[in-house]
């Protein structure tokens, strides 16, 4: 999904009408006023901080490769640059190694290891994509929660209130985990 039919999604929820109108939206070529540049700036801004509280919080963003350490040291800096957590250390037979994180390093006592690790999802830009929930998460989830952190910031509480609550509630629903029940055997009695 777009960054542009979220924005366009939450200035329709936020009842921003004269927004709505701008070049942005409108795919005219008149220029926006400052006003207009500014308040598309805000809900730019909200809906990065949504994003990631979605990719620390709820859905992690997980990546996984081949690292080699140096002397049983590995710079953080060298696995990802938007590394936020490491889920697990492995070597080449599956088992789980031990390690210890330092400000700027892991120590464990190995050369080679294969690495699983969640990150921080990128920040979304007016002419880009939203790639990292595009199958999980819906553009209505992403607009309830940009509105919330909108109307947080515009001190408007009880709106806010009405936004979280949505908000949450769809997360809540899509984390869940949806399996098949399965029933036991009918047994001879």
């Amino acid at each position: 999904m777009s960054t542009k039919q979220v924005l366009e999604l939450t200035a329709t929820f936020l009842g921003k009408e004269e927004l709505l109108n701008c070049s942005y939206f409108t795919g005219t070529s008149d220029d926006m006023t400052d006003e207009q540049e500014k308040e598309l700036d805000m809900l730019l801004r909200c809906l990065n901080l949504v994003v990631s509280d979605i990719s620390t919080e709820y859905l992690p963003i997980y990546r996984e490769k081949d690292i080699t350490f140096t002397d049983g040291q590995l710079m953080l800096s060298d696995i990802d640059t938007d590394l936020f957590q490491i889920v697990s250390l492995k070597d080449h037979y599956g088992n789980n190694i031990r390690f210890r994180i330092f400000d700027s390093h892991i120590s464990a006592n190995t050369n080679y290891a294969h690495i699983t690790y969640t990150v921080f999802a990128k920040n979304c830009t007016l002419g880009g994509d939203i790639d990292e929930f595009s199958v999980k998460i819906l553009d209505r989830v992403l607009a309830y929660g940009t509105a919330m952190e909108y109307c947080f910031i515009s001190s408007l509480f009880d709106d806010a209130q009405i936004w979280e609550s949505r908000y949450k509630n769809s997360l809540l629903t899509l984390s869940s985990k949806k399996h098949s029940v399965v029933m036991p055997k009918r047994r001879w009695m």
